[in-house]
């Protein structure tokens, strides 16, 4: 169970998380801002062909991997050079790798348009997570910087979650899983021992980081990036627990939540 979960988690970061520089599309970041952005997925990615080669997958998907990466580390390459990346072009190599990433999904789990749409969901809300952590780190080493970047951070990343805050209510209210034989609501399930953990999931992956994002955007106000990034460190946490717990049951019992 751990190394699919590592695995999907990985690729989906690897693909997804380049998007992010789509945040200050219009006014990019610059002094190497981008570099270390560029270059961690790039590593992420290169571990993942690897383990994808050497595991028992279709040549298909492990030729695919392979390209995306391929044209990944080229574009990366480009814009390592450039005093910020053109989004644009790292949009190419990003949906060619949401396509793999579905695709192995796909192979692990099961195929379907819910099934896509939940992970790729998962995945933007991990990346927004992560690139806002950094990018409060980055405020505390680089001062002057106007709070228009991690202000906007924070409002996808809020957008994000409630997305995912409402496919929640939705589906617990209205699907049903296989449960020892028998087929139940989902709000059944969860009031279930088999179920139980599901509740891990909804409170650190969606719950906790909305109501907390109020916090972080009440403390940007007072340019307080300092705390602002204590709380998104707490919030990434937060985020991975809840992620493994919704893997481990969309894996397990095929609920994409």
């Amino acid at each position: 169970m751990i190394a699919p979960i590592s695995l999907l988690t990985a690729l989906a970061f690897a693909a997804i998380y380049p998007l992010c520089f789509w945040i200050s599309y219009d006014k990019p970041l610059k002094n190497n801002f981008h570099k270390f952005h560029i270059g961690l997925p790039n590593v992420i990615g290169g571990v993942v062909l690897v383990f994808i080669w050497f595991m028992d997958f279709p040549l298909s998907l492990k030729i695919l991997v392979t390209l995306w990466k391929a044209i990944f580390i080229s574009v990366s390459s480009y814009s390592w050079k450039k005093e910020s990346p053109s989004p644009k072009l790292l949009l190419l190599p990003c949906l060619l790798g949401i396509y793999a990433f579905v695709s192995l999904q796909a192979h692990i789990i099961a195929p379907g348009w819910t099934t896509a749409s939940i992970g790729i969901l998962s995945a933007m809300i991990f990346c927004c997570a992560f690139y806002a952590m950094n990018l409060g780190h980055w405020y505390l080493n680089v001062h002057g910087l106007p709070m228009f970047h991690l202000t906007r951070s924070i409002y996808v990343f809020w957008i994000l979650l409630g997305i995912r805050a409402l496919w929640n209510a939705y589906y617990i209210l209205f699907q049903t899983v296989m449960s020892r034989e028998d087929i139940i609501s989902i709000f059944q399930f969860i009031i279930r021992m088999d179920g139980f953990l599901l509740i891990i999931g909804i409170f650190f992956g969606t719950l906790f980081p909305l109501i907390t994002l109020y916090f972080v955007k009440e403390v940007l106000k007072l340019k307080n990036t300092q705390s602002a990034t204590g709380i998104l460190y707490v919030i990434l946490c937060a985020i991975l627990i809840g992620d493994i717990a919704y893997k481990y049951y969309l894996i397990k019992f095929g609920i994409p939540m």
